[in-house]
This record gives C-alpha cells, structure tokens and sequence, in this order.
C-alpha cells in the first residue's frame, strides 16, 4: 500500500541543463536588427540552462522584467521583446539580482503533480552557472544599448 502522504521530490541535475526532462526547461536571449529588407531578425547570443531559467523565475527576475511591459510575457517558452527604451532597465533588474544572490544557497519548486503518488519537481540552484548567466544577460543587454537595438528574452 502506498503511503498517500509520501512526496517524490526529483531533483534537477547538473548533466541536465542543457536538455532538461519536462517540467524543466531552458531558454535563450539575444539581439533583435532590422534587415536590409526591413523584417525583424533574431540573433541568438546566448542559451540559457535550465538551471539559470528556473534561478530567474525563483528569484523573481522573470516578474520584475514582466512588470516593464514587454512586448509578451516571460515564462511561457516564447521569444519576448524587450524595446530599446526598456534594455537599461532590464538591464539594471539583472544587476540587481546578481548582487542579491551572489554567495547564496537556493532551491525551488518548479512543478508539483498531483496524484495516488505526488511528485514535485525541484532545481537546487547551481549559483555559480546562475551567475555566469546573469553578466553573459547583461552582456546581451548592453550589446542592444549600445547599438541602440531590441533584445529577445526566451523562458
């Protein structure tokens, strides 16, 4: 018989980022140009691991950034615009959170299933991978600002 309060937690692990199982997933950033023929062309200078992906939306990065009014919403595994106008100021959330959470320890739950034999899905948080991610974002972000350019945020 099974116990009904008995949780299987599975962890995220570190020979997983790159292609995580479902709930887990990845994302990507980079810059948005106008072509020659005047269509949007997206230019990806950066994968982000599933780990640095759940980090961002765990430390409340992914709201922050979704508060400035971006052309979608973050989280939903599409590509979103961030303006020119808003590049500074998302790239001062990603500051901002790379000095919050420098040195610290962090998990999260990432999804829970319900059922006879519940299993939550949960990423202990590789910080130094997750910084990495966060100066290679702001990287990407300071490339859009200086050529006065849109970027594209996907988680």
């Amino acid at each position: 018989m099974t116990d009904p309060d008995a949780l299987r937690v599975v962890y995220l692990t570190a020979d997983e980022f790159a292609e995580p199982p479902p709930p887990f997933r990845t994302g990507a950033a980079g810059i948005v140009r106008v072509g020659d023929d005047g269509a949007l062309e997206q230019e990806t200078r950066l994968r982000i691991s599933a780990n640095s992906s759940h980090a961002l939306t765990g430390h409340g990065v992914v709201a922050a950034l979704n508060a400035l009014g971006l052309e979608g919403e973050l989280g939903g595994g599409a590509p979103v615009l961030i303006r020119p106008a808003l590049v500074p100021t998302a790239r001062r959330i990603l500051y901002e959170a790379d000095r919050k959470t420098y040195g610290g320890r962090w998990e999260f739950v990432v999804a829970r299933e319900e059922g006879p034999e519940p299993v939550e899905y949960r990423v202990a948080v590789v910080n130094r991978e997750y910084q990495k991610t966060l100066v290679r974002l702001v990287d990407v972000l300071n490339r859009a600002s200086r050529f006065g350019e849109a970027a594209w945020l996907e988680l």
